[in-house]
């Protein structure tokens, strides 16, 4: 219950209800389609994660910012922190770009530590974003992390893998302990049949955000599943 306290003291960003979280890592330029989609799904969209090239890339890329404002939803500039062990400058270029090029109104940092060790580096990290901007900022470990960067988040990825794994997750009491939506889960390579199981573990798990598709391999967020006007109206807020 300390951890919860310090939480609702230290989370500054805005954190919306129940809804699906989008990892968009995928270009209108070649999959235009499924941004219009986006564009049509309305609230049951709580939020879209950009990703230009495993972050901001090297220009800002107006058909990208033209695809994202179309959506009308909240917008998180994906920056990848390598696990504490990327340079801290090359990180903070990151979050720079996102806020000059593009109307991110968050920053989703991905690779994040798990360990207690790492937590000041991420205190710090946290700290420069808030001070570059108002947002919310979303940390993805992947698993349940240390307690501690509970205080440090506005909402943590706590799972991120195939629905087999899904299926074994065991929520710790601390997380328990705190509004699910401060808890997003990212579930891939998940048939259509088992969709609303899915769903219905996330909620089991205490996760108020949530995003399940059909694509696997390298990158399964490379375009929205073939259900994915099903999976909205099934975990609309």
């Amino acid at each position: 219950m300390i951890v919860a306290r310090g939480v609702a003291r230290l989370a500054t960003g805005t954190v919306a209800p129940r809804g699906l979280v989008v990892p968009a890592y995928f270009h209108p330029a070649v999959a235009g389609a499924d941004w219009r989609v986006l564009a049509g799904a309305g609230r049951s969209v709580r939020a879209v994660i950009l990703n230009a090239a495993d972050g901001p890339g090297a220009t800002p890329e107006l058909e990208l910012t033209a695809a994202a404002v179309a959506t009308r939803r909240p917008l998180y500039g994906y920056v990848d922190t390598h696990y504490g062990r990327r340079p801290l400058d090359q990180v903070h270029l990151d979050v720079e770009r996102w806020r000059r090029w593009y109307p991110a109104t968050g920053i989703f940092l991905d690779r994040v530590a798990t360990g207690v060790q790492s937590l000041p580096w991420y205190e710090r990290l946290v700290s420069f974003v808030r001070r570059r901007g108002p947002g919310t900022v979303v940390l993805n470990h992947g698993v349940y992390p240390h307690p501690g960067y509970a205080v440090v988040a506005d909402a943590m990825v706590t799972f991120e893998g195939p629905y087999a794994a899904h299926q074994e997750v065991e929520v710790p009491e601390w997380a328990r302990a705190l509004p699910a939506d401060r808890f997003w889960h990212l579930v891939y390579d998940t048939p259509h049949r088992l969709m609303n199981d899915t769903l219905n573990h996330a909620a089991a798990a205490n996760a108020g955000a949530v995003f399940v598709t059909d694509r696997a391999g390298r990158n399964p967020w490379d375009g929205l599943p073939g259900y994915f006007a099903a999976e909205a109206g099934a975990w609309a807020g």
